[in-house]
């Protein structure tokens, strides 16, 4: 009886700066000189993997935990939802970052920015390390945050309300 075993699959995505995450995925982001993405062969869940322009998408294509490892130069966007798991190994050392999580997502960001803005929406956890120069946070009612190892010169925070109502005010 012949056994079956998932195949360790390896692409070689370019010039992408945002990842987007969504459904049962969790995701390690890994910043050094070249860019792609592995899918472990531990893995029991299936994930799909689309480049669209600047932009990375993966998202589960069954029930099961898919982990999968994205190789980045430089991101600018972490965006994730649903059950998604973003963490990163390493610093992320980046001039900007936004980070947008809702839904059940959990993001555990180690970076060394000059700017980070985050937006937390539904029952989304995020955990924050490391420095920045100016935070922006946007944070719903019942979000999880924890800034226990991270520090910020500035820090400037916003309901998503009174966002959208600024946004609407300087049309």
């Amino acid at each position: 009886m012949a056994t079956e075993k998932q195949p360790v699959k390896i692409s070689a995505p370019k010039n992408f700066d945002k990842v987007v995450v969504s459904g049962n995925v969790e995701v390690t982001l890994i910043q050094n000189g070249t860019e792609g993405i592995s899918y472990a062969d531990d893995n029991s869940g299936k994930v799909k993997v689309i480049q669209d322009g600047t932009a990375l998408k993966i998202t589960s294509a069954d029930n099961q935990v898919a982990k999968v490892t994205v190789y980045v130069k430089s991101i600018y966007r972490v965006m994730a939802s649903d059950d998604a798991v973003v963490k990163t190994e390493g610093k992320l050392n980046v001039t900007n970052l936004q980070v947008l999580l809702s839904g059940n997502a959990v993001a555990k960001i180690d970076s060394k920015t000059e700017s980070l803005y985050t937006v937390i929406a539904d029952r989304a956890d995020l955990k924050l390390s490391g420095t920045t120069q100016n935070h922006s946070l946007v944070m719903g009612s019942t979000p999880k945050l924890n800034l226990d190892r991270f520090a910020a010169v500035n820090t400037v925070m916003n309901t998503p309300e009174a966002t959208i109502q600024t946004a609407a005010l300087s049309k």
